[in-house]
């Protein structure tokens, strides 16, 4: 299981940098690391109703400052501050509940409902929104073993539940959008991520359109390396457009090529030896069946709204040109249930056009 990432994690962002009256001098306090003057101070200040003090006194019993570290008093302050709706408090609470330690069992639902709160009842706050879908798909979603890699079982279960048993799911990906459609560079990566890595009938378009965005207002907010990433991915996207009608997504063309070019090769006649694997190319995608029996997750957001499909079935046509020879190689997909779509190369149906 990949440890569960806390984006704002130091000491001044869990606290929050701005100071008040009554509040100030503590703060002041923790900044020298003058804990002495600083615990006093924040206990006075929380008993008054400070809902920041509560908060930094969770980090310091959180992280030790001053005192001996103490998770479940850490966690109680934070509580505390979250209740009167102290945004900052949800980092704290995030990180105990998601991860666990010594003195705290670890609790994802718990600090998903406080995660809740400040997406829905509180603040509309997207951090907290991406906090929810994060805590869900790491935990009770989670595709990985120990070692980080995809548990193919774990998947299978997953992806063979029935609609009605799926209500965590349609939270996580309404959350991930409504974080992603308010700006948050985390949400928008894993959201386009998303896309890209699906396949279906308007996905791409849905993909293309979130690039846009990205680049018009947000592609200085994400990672170098994420942003390499998404930006190869959305051009394999395009070219695939380019080629014609199809649902496939990258990572699924890609798949299925291998198995379609056996196809080709038997039914042009040709084999690698009278014709070179790199003069075999693909010249045309066409959907022949659209997307029948389609299911999709129900998202109460507008981003990943009917897109996510848990069910369906289509035909596409793709054209093989080998060595001059054309070809056209029938395929049939069929969604998984979780994240991809199986393949099924109708080898019998496959002509020789010239």
């Amino acid at each position: 299981m990949r440890e569960l990432r806390v984006i704002c994690a130091a000491t001044l962002c869990l606290l929050g940098q701005a100071a008040f009256a009554g509040y100030d001098e503590a703060l002041a306090a923790l900044q020298k690391k003058d804990y002495a003057t600083a615990h006093p101070e924040l206990l006075i200040a929380a008993n008054k109703g400070d809902a920041r003090a509560w908060n930094a006194l969770g980090v310091m019993y959180l992280q030790g400052l001053g005192v001996k570290r103490n998770d479940s008093k850490a966690l109680e302050y934070f509580e505390k501050a979250a209740s009167d709706g102290n945004a900052n408090a949800l980092n704290g609470i995030v990180q105990l509940l998601g991860q666990g330690s010594e003195t705290v069992n670890k609790d994802p639902e718990h600090a998903r409902a406080w995660a809740w709160k400040f997406a829905h009842e509180k603040t509309a706050n997207p951090y907290a929104a991406f906090v929810y879908y994060q805590l869900a798909i790491q935990n009770e979603l989670s595709i990985l073993d120990h070692k980080g890699n995809v548990d193919r079982k774990r998947y299978q279960e997953l992806a063979s539940r029935p609609e009605n048993a799926r209500e965590l799911d349609a939270k996580a990906f309404e959350m991930l959008s409504i974080a992603a459609e308010g700006g948050y560079p985390p949400a928008l990566s894993i959201a386009q991520m998303t896309l890209l890595e699906r396949s279906g009938e308007g996905v791409a378009e849905r993909a293309i359109e979130l690039d846009a965005l990205i680049q018009e207002k947000y592609k200085n907010q994400i990672p170098v390396q994420m942003a390499i990433q998404l930006n190869q991915e959305v051009t394999n996207l395009k070219n695939l457009q380019l080629l014609g009608k199809t649902y496939v997504s990258p990572r699924l063309y890609k798949d299925a090529l291998p198995l379609v070019m056996v196809a080709a090769y038997a039914g042009s006649q040709t084999t690698t030896d009278t014709c070179d694997r790199a003069k075999v190319r693909v010249t045309q995608l066409q959907v022949i069946e659209p997307m029948r029996d389609k299911i999709t997750l129900p998202i109460e957001a507008r981003l990943l709204d009917d897109v996510l499909f848990l069910k369906g079935r289509w035909r596409e046509l793709w054209t093989i040109d080998v060595c001059g020879k054309t070809v056209t190689v029938p395929v049939r997909f069929e969604v998984d249930g979780w994240a991809g779509a199986n393949f099924t190369v109708e080898g019998k149906a496959v002509n020789l056009a010239n």
